[in-house]
């Protein structure tokens, strides 16, 4: 796959372009400049889709979710454009994940990455990203008052697309072989952003101030 200095300059060039691309933080500049909120002194404090959805506005979520979405595919749509090969192309989906937790344009600051990931695994395995985001989606719903719902809708939705990519070779567009590539080094993001998600969310939880119990009252 890298049998070249160029073979490796591409790759080194699609993970920077990738980082870059994942980077732009759209859940910022839609929430300071539609909604005049900072993002980032809101709800969960994060710089992502789902903050903005459900505490910011509807329809500067849904704004955000497109943006962060198509940095994703993108990222991997340089790639193949710079003739990285199938799997490698991970790489600059990668960046691009770490390009949205922490962003050059946010003071290193931003998501969770679920959003972006979605993006990289619809250019990547298109068909099989589709089937397990009906199943994705239809957990946010169904777990919708609780606080874990994205991840849950993740956890599951990339369980389903291993699964299916284990047992079938349902993408047209790459081998039986390169699809289960690309769905292991999927999944493995998916393990990664949901790990990174518990701890960053651990830390909100702790740095927020505790509520102080109130003097009863004298019987």
């Amino acid at each position: 796959m890298l049998d070249s200095p160029l073979d490796i300059l591409q790759l080194v060039a699609s993970g920077v372009i990738g980082y870059l691309l994942g980077a732009l933080p759209f859940a910022l500049w839609v929430s300071r400049y539609v909604e005049g909120v900072d993002v980032f002194s809101t709800g969960s404090t994060l710089g992502g889709t789902a903050n903005v959805f459900w505490n910011v506005g509807r329809r500067s979520g849904l704004l955000v979710f497109a943006g962060d979405v198509g940095k994703g595919s993108v990222a991997v749509v340089v790639a193949w454009a710079l003739g990285v090969d199938a799997p490698l192309t991970l790489v600059a989906a990668a960046a691009a994940i770490v390009g949205h937790w922490a962003s050059i344009f946010a003071s290193l600051r931003g998501g969770d990455g679920m959003t972006p990931l979605i993006g990289v695994s619809l250019a990547l395995v298109p068909v099989l990203t589709l089937l397990a985001a009906v199943v994705g989606v239809a957990t946010v719903l169904l777990l919708r008052k609780r606080r874990l719902r994205s991840a849950w809708g993740i956890c599951t939705g990339y369980l389903l697309m291993l699964g299916l990519g284990l047992a079938f070779n349902i993408e047209p567009t790459v081998s039986a072989d390169a699809e289960i590539e690309l769905v292991a080094g999927l999944t493995a993001m998916a393990g990664l952003v949901l790990f990174r998600s518990a701890i960053v969310r651990r830390r909100i939880d702790a740095a927020q101030p505790q509520p102080t119990s109130t003097d009863r009252r004298p019987s």
